[in-house]
């Protein structure tokens, strides 16, 4: 089963990120990153994919948030890991700040 969440990229872009615990980074996808016009780090990062390593550079996002729960200078790589319809991945990097807990029942993540 996929869990999808909505979030919000530095205060103003409403976006859809697959919920992964295996995840170590959050992901956005390149287009994403060209529309917010993401700083970039100047670092790179690899990944293991279903097909491979990948090499993909980072970026910094100012604020992610989810509900109420906000993160300040989340660093995401940016990498077109899941076609068209999610903007990226929600990654432990978000998640390790938090306690948090997926409610299968009501298919939330709870955060605190």
């Amino acid at each position: 089963t996929s869990w999808m969440v909505q979030a919000t990229i530095n205060g103003r872009a409403r976006v859809l990120f697959l919920l992964d615990t295996g995840a170590s980074y959050c992901v956005v996808a390149p287009a994403l990153a060209r529309t917010l016009a993401l700083p970039p780090t100047g670092s790179f990062a690899t990944g293991q994919t279903a097909n491979g390593a990948v090499r993909a550079p980072v970026v910094r996002l100012r604020t992610l948030e989810h509900g109420t729960n906000r993160v300040s200078d989340v660093q995401a790589i940016v990498h077109d890991a899941l076609g068209p319809q999610v903007d990226g991945i929600l990654g432990l990097n978000f998640l390790n700040r938090f306690r948090y807990a997926i409610d299968p029942e009501r298919r939330e993540l709870e955060l605190e």
